[in-house]
C-alpha cells in the first residue's frame, strides 16, 4: 500500500568536497575522526523557520511540533561513511513537501541517523548520531545550503540512585525469542512510605502514556514523599511499580500482538512473578491493582478485562481510543478514508475537509482549536520511520492492533499518501476493539466493567479520545438496562471471584476538561481516596 523506501540515486551521496547542486543544498557527514557506522538507518533532517513562533532555545531534533508545521526530511541509508556525505535532496522523503519546496527564510537545522530503534524515542536509545544546530538561509531564487556533521552520540539514560525506588530489570524469554535479540523487562518499584519489610503489601501497577516508561517512578516517588491526606495514606499502604511499555514500535500497550510479541504474557508470565520473588507483595488478582492515563489508560482496560486472574480493579483515564467506531474521529470499518471527511458548506456543496489529530482547549471560553490534522501527524511519521517503523503514535497503533506486512513491519491501516483505510486490515483489528468485544461477549465482559473497572476522560480531550469512551458508555448503559428488564436474559450479573458486591465500575464523560486538564477534576483528584476504600473493603470481613 505505501510507496517503495527511496533508495539513494548515485548523485545523493558524494565525496566530500564535490560541486554543489543546484537549489537547496542540505549535506549530512560523519565527523572525519569517527568510525564508520555498518548498519543500516534513517537519517532524518529537521527544520525549523525563524518565524515558527518556537522558542529560539528549541531544538529542531525535539520535532516534529504539533503546535506548529516545520520542514522534515528523511532518507534511508545503508551505511555511513566519513568521507561521504548524504545530500538531503528531491529524492528525499518530505513534509509539507521535499527541499525545493522550501521557502524563503532563515531556518535552524539539525540532523540524526537513526540506526537503533528501540524506543518510541530515539533520543533514549545508545548509539544514534546527531548533529549540532545549523543554518540555512533560502533566498529569493530558493538557492541555500547548509553542512550538518553527525558528531554526537545518544546514551540511554541512566537509572540513578534514588531515595525509596529501586530500578528492577529481568531477562524475558518470550519476547527475546521473538525478537531474536536479549530483550529485559524493567520497572521502577517505588517502595511505600514508612516501608516495614516484615509486612506484605498490595501493588499499584502504573502504565504510563505514550513516550512514559519506568524512570517516571523517581517523579513518582518524590511526589509520594511529599503528599498529604489521602495520597499519603495510601503510599503507606502500596507498592507504586512503573512498567515500562516501551518496544522498537513505540508503546506496546501491554497486549499480545503480531507485531510487538508476547507483551502481556511476559508482563503477567514473567515479570510479576519476578517482582514477587524480589518484594514483598501479595501475589492475588485482587491485590494488584492498574492505574493508567491515555495509552496506559487502554492497557489498564486492557488487562482488567483479558486478564482477570492476574489484575483486580483499575483505574483508568483518557484511554486511547476503547471503539474503534470512533478511532479518534474515524469509523475505520464504515468510512474510506482517515485524512478526508465530507462536509456540506452552508450554501448545500460538498466538500472535503482534513481530520483533526489534536486539539487545544481555550480555558477563557472554554472552546477548542483544532491544532494538527491526521494527515500531518500521519505524513511526518512517514518521515521519521517509512513503512510504519517510526515508533510514533500511528505507527505504534499499526503495531498493536494490526497486521505485519509483506516486508514484516506492521502493516499500514490506511495509505499515508492518501489517507485511503484498508478494510482488510481494519477488520484485523476487531480482536482489539474494546466495544466491539463488550457488545459480542457481555456475558464475559461487562461484568468486570461494572466491578473492577472505572474510566474516566474529559468531554474536550485533546485527542477527541472521549468520542470512543462514550459509545462505550452508550453501549454498556444499553447492555445494562436491558438486564434490568424481568424479560431479559441476557448476560450475567455475577460479580467476577474474588470481588464482592455492589458493582463500583464506572465510565464518567467529565464536562470542559482536556487530556491534560482532567487531572485537576475532582474526579481524579478522589482515585487515591477510591482505591483506599476498595483496599479497606479487601480487609472486611467477607473476604
Amino acid at each position: 500500500m505505501r510507496r517503495p523506501a527511496i533508495s539513494f540515486a548515485l548523485a545523493s551521496i558524494l565525496p566530500l568536497g564535490s560541486a554543489a547542486l543546484a537549489a537547496p543544498k542540505i549535506s549530512v557527514s560523519l565527523e572525519p575522526s569517527s568510525a564508520p557506522v555498518n548498519r543500516p538507518g534513517r537519517m532524518v533532517v529537521f527544520l525549523v523557520n525563524s518565524d515558527s513562533g518556537l522558542d529560539e532555545k528549541t531544538a529542531p531534533i525535539d520535532g516534529p511540533f504539533w503546535e506548529s508545521e516545520q520542514p522534515i526530511f528523511g532518507m534511508d541509508f545503508d551505511s555511513l561513511l566519513p568521507d561521504r556525505e548524504i545530500v538531503i535532496d528531491a529524492g528525499a522523503d518530505g513534509y509539507p513537501g521535499n527541499v525545493g519546496a522550501l521557502k524563503r527564510g532563515k531556518y535552524r537545522a539539525q540532523a540524526c541517523a537513526i540506526v537503533r530503534r528501540e524506543d518510541s524515542n530515539w533520543k533514549r536509545v545508545s548509539g544514534n548520531l546527531y548533529s549540532e544546530r545549523g543554518d540555512l538561509e533560502i533566498d529569493a531564487d530558493g538557492n541555500g545550503s547548509v553542512r550538518l556533521k553527525l558528531d554526537r552520540l545518544t546514551q540511554a539514560p541512566d537509572r540513578k540512585s534514588v531515595d525509596g525506588v529501586d530500578w528492577f530489570a529481568t531477562p524475558s524469554t518470550l519476547l527475546s525469542d521473538f525478537r531474536g535479540e536479549p530483550v529485559e523487562l524493567r520497572a521502577g518499584v517505588v517502595f511505600p512510605l514508612e516501608y516495614d519489610p516484615s509486612k506484605k503489601y498490595r501493588a499499584i501497577y502504573f502504565v504510563p502514556g505514550f513516550g512514559g516508561d519506568d524512570l517516571d517512578a523517581a517523579r513518582f516517588a518524590i511526589e509520594r514523599a511529599s503528599s498529604t491526606g489521602p495520597a499519603r495514606d495510601l503510599a503507606k499502604q502500596t507498592f507504586l511499580i512503573v512498567l515500562n511499555p516501551e518496544g522498537p514500535n513505540g508503546h506496546t500497550l501491554f497486549a499480545d500482538s503480531a507485531n510487538n510479541g508476547p507483551c502481556a504474557k511476559a508482563l503477567t508470565t514473567e515479570l510479576i512473578p519476578a517482582l514477587e520473588k524480589e518484594f514483598p507483595l501479595i501475589a492475588k488478582p485482587e491485590a494488584r491493582i492498574l492505574r493508567g492515563h491515555s495509552s496506559g489508560g487502554w492497557s489498564t482496560i486492557w488487562l482488567a478485562l483479558t486478564e482477570p486472574n492476574t489484575f483486580g480493579v483499575a483505574w483508568s483515564s483518557s484511554p486511547d481510543p476503547v471503539d474503534f467506531r470512533k478511532f479518534q474521529v474515524v469509523n475505520i470499518y464504515d468510512e474510506d478514508n482517515f485524512y478526508t471527511a465530507p462536509t456540506k458548506t452552508e450554501s448545500g456543496a460538498l466538500m472535503c475537509e482534513d481530520r483533526p489529530s489534536f486539539r487545544e482547549l481555550d480555558r477563557t471560553t472554554g472552546k477548542a482549536r483544532n491544532v494538527m490534522t491526521i494527515r500531518r501527524e500521519a505524513m511526518q511519521e512517514d518521515v521519521l520511520g517509512p513503512d510504519n517503523t517510526s515508533g510514533q503514535q500511528w505507527d505504534s497503533w499499526f503495531a498493536v492492533f494490526g497486521p505485519r506486512n509483506a516486508a514484516g513491519h506492521p502493516a499500514a491501516l490506511f495509505d499515508p499518501a492518501t489517507g485511503v483505510i484498508d478494510h482488510a486490515v481494519a477488520e484485523k483489528y476487531r480482536a482489539f476493539d474494546i466495544g466491539a468485544m463488550v457488545r459480542a461477549d457481555p456475558d464475559r465482559y461487562l461484568p468486570l466493567l461494572r466491578y473492577n473497572v472505572r474510566i474516566m476522560v474529559g468531554d474536550s480531550d485533546s485527542f477527541f479520545l472521549n468520542e470512543a469512551v462514550s459509545l462505550l458508555k452508550e453501549d454498556v448503559d444499553h447492555l445494562v438496562a436491558a438486564k434490568e428488564q424481568p424479560s431479559q436474559t441476557g448476560w450475567s450479573d455475577e460479580a467476577p471471584a474474588g470481588h464482592p458486591p455492589p458493582p463500583e465500575g464506572y465510565i464518567k464523560v467529565l464536562p470542559g476538561y482536556d487530556h491534560g486538564t482532567i487531572f485537576q477534576s475532582p474526579e481524579i483528584r478522589a482515585i487515591d481516596r477510591e482505591m483506599l476504600d476498595y483496599l479497606k473493603d479487601l480487609d472486611s470481613p467477607h473476604k
